[in-house]
């Protein structure tokens, strides 16, 4: 489980407790402000769609979506209730849908850089504790350390899983603004898309656990984010 990726092997269960809720915390940060930033451009752009449906909110139950929350939780990526944007309201439409498709993917990129430097900044102070502290404070101290950690590796992961040219992930979205209408992999993925998405994890782990790594790119790209976290923390 990816959750469980920066445990010690002799974690206890409060350990466990404190750390999965850290990471729920950082999972409803990460695609709230990624779905937040998606509707946010759209309305600059000149379609007010996300808006009128309420989805500029950071009430995490508008963007609410259960099998991507368990996702991100347990694999690392995963999504939330796509934001309505009907680009036939922009401007211009290659503009906006270049600057919505991206706009998800540079947010996450942006909070899990200053997580990771906050994290570089206080990791000594909140990483390690005092058993002789009281328990309030040692509590606190694992959840901002872990809610840092999760923070910065959730929104790297959801920023590489979001780039892939997969529907309906944005990469697919940014992707099919320069191809022709009617193109065939882009109907191929319309109709195919989520399968795809589903191969690649099953796949991926099925590869994993038969020691070929090199071919499963979410463990290959999770590994890279978990050595640059602990270089900081």
């Amino acid at each position: 489980m990816f959750f469980l990726r920066f445990f010690n092997a002799d974690a206890n269960v409060s350990e466990i407790l404190i750390s999965l809720l850290a990471m729920i915390l950082a999972a409803v940060t990460a695609i709230v402000l990624h779905e937040v930033s998606h509707g946010y451009v759209a309305m600059k752009c000149g379609d007010m769609t996300a808006k009128s449906r309420g989805r500029l909110t950071l009430n995490p139950v508008a963007h609410f979506d259960l099998i991507g929350l368990l996702l991100l939780l347990f694999v690392g990526f995963g999504w939330a209730k796509p934001v309505p944007v009907d680009p036939r309201n922009f401007k211009s439409y290659k503009k906006g849908m270049l600057l919505v498709s991206v706009s998800g993917v540079v947010t996450n990129i942006l909070i899990g850089g200053l997580g990771l430097l906050v994290l570089s900044i206080v990791a000594p102070y909140i990483g390690a504790y005092n058993l002789n502290s009281p328990a309030i404070v040692i509590i606190l101290k694992m959840l901002a350390y872990f809610y840092l950690v999760y923070l910065v590796g959730i929104n790297f992961m959801l920023a590489f899983f979001n780039m892939l040219p997969i529907y309906p992930l944005d990469g697919f979205k940014l992707l099919s603004i320069f191809l022709k209408p009617g193109n065939k992999y882009v109907d191929f993925m319309y109709r195919y898309g989520f399968y795809c998405i589903i191969a690649l994890i099953l796949f991926g782990n099925i590869f994993r656990r038969l020691g070929l790594w090199y071919f499963d790119i979410f463990g290959i790209i999770s590994s890279l984010i978990s050595k640059l976290i602990m270089l900081v923390a």
